[in-house]
């Protein structure tokens, strides 16, 4: 569990997102975003219990890692633009219900945002070296067993950061939220522009 909670707390876009989120759909919503982040990360846990040559074979694949990565421009810059266009003093006025995709919505756009991300297996990889954990040599059961805590420790980080988020949340009005979509909105496009300059510049 240390391992996921330690693995998902450096959030980068991911964390940004879960927190637009919070601000924008409440504490639901950025759990939600965040349970699609653990999705991804549970890919890149399994993938590096396989093996750390098949992990670095597949980030060393010149056209994959390209693909990956503009990708993971696009969706953040996306993302950044959304962000900062999203007004919640128009929503409060039109106060719409709640959308029957919420759900699937949020989970989704949180997985898309993370697995464009490979390098977070570099991560787990150090965790998995400072805690010593011999995944090699475990058998299927205990690597599975393993999968299923780190994936814990992944969801509590992201429950206490919307929880958090969210309390935080009722000591702005609506144009205090405003502003600080507009500011993480900015942080992502400036993260999609300068991901893509130093792709471009590589």
């Amino acid at each position: 569990m240390a391992v996921g909670l330690l693995g998902a707390a450096p959030t980068g876009p991911s964390g940004v997102l879960v927190i637009r989120r919070t601000l924008d759909k409440g504490r639901m919503g950025g759990f939600l975003t965040g349970l699609g982040v653990t999705l991804s990360d549970i890919i890149y846990i399994a993938v590096t219990m396989m093996g750390l040559s098949l992990v670095l074979g597949y980030l060393e694949n010149p056209r994959i890692a390209m693909i990956v990565k503009l990708t993971g421009c696009l969706l953040l810059l996306v993302f950044g633009i959304s962000t900062i266009r999203n007004n919640p003093l128009a929503k409060e006025k039109q106060a719409k219900p709640v959308r029957k995709d919420f759900f699937w919505q949020n989970i989704l756009s949180g997985f898309l945002v993370a697995i464009v991300n490979p390098l977070v297996v570099f991560i787990y990889m150090g965790l998995f070296a400072f805690f010593s954990l011999p995944f090699d040599n475990f058998p299927f059961f205990e690597k599975a067993e393993s999968l299923l805590f780190c994936a814990a420790g992944d969801v509590v980080w992201w429950l206490l950061l919307s929880f958090l988020i969210d309390k935080l949340r009722n000591r702005f009005d609506l144009r205090g939220i405003w502003m600080i979509n507009r500011v993480l909105g900015t942080l992502l496009i400036v993260a999609a522009v300068g991901w893509f300059v130093i792709l471009m510049i590589g």
